[in-house]
């Protein structure tokens, strides 16, 4: 005698609210890593003597012009910090974007949980 599944097979419903949670959860893993590295990659320097995306301050590019009589040297450490600038802040708004994205669905997914009736 084979055991046959109803229609309405309670394993089969828990599985797949099982996988919608690991969904949205690891969509927001995923954004807080990206986040996460956004950071670590806009606080490495944009040069030697330069610093970064997130800390643009070059003061000793500064000090170099001004006591070595090197010319360029600072604006070319900004300019540097500048294109340096926009992959950061561009990973920073994807992981936020995620992050948002995930919570939105979680909360999409209970509204349609609470709008379904009771079996």
């Amino acid at each position: 005698m084979a055991v046959q599944d109803s229609a309405e097979n309670p394993t089969r419903s828990i599985n797949r609210e099982l996988s919608q949670r690991r969904g949205w959860i690891l969509v927001i893993a995923v954004g807080l890593a990206v986040h996460i590295l956004s950071i670590v990659v806009g606080l490495r320097p944009a040069g030697p003597l330069c610093g970064s995306p997130l800390l643009p301050e070059s003061q000793a590019a500064e000090m170099a012009d001004a006591q070595l009589h090197i010319t360029a040297l600072a604006p070319e450490c900004y300019r540097n910090i500048d294109a340096a600038a926009a992959p950061v802040w561009i990973l920073m708004a994807f992981g936020v974007g995620l992050v948002l994205l995930g919570v939105a669905v979680r909360i999409i997914g209970i509204r349609r949980s609470l709008a379904m009736p009771a079996a």
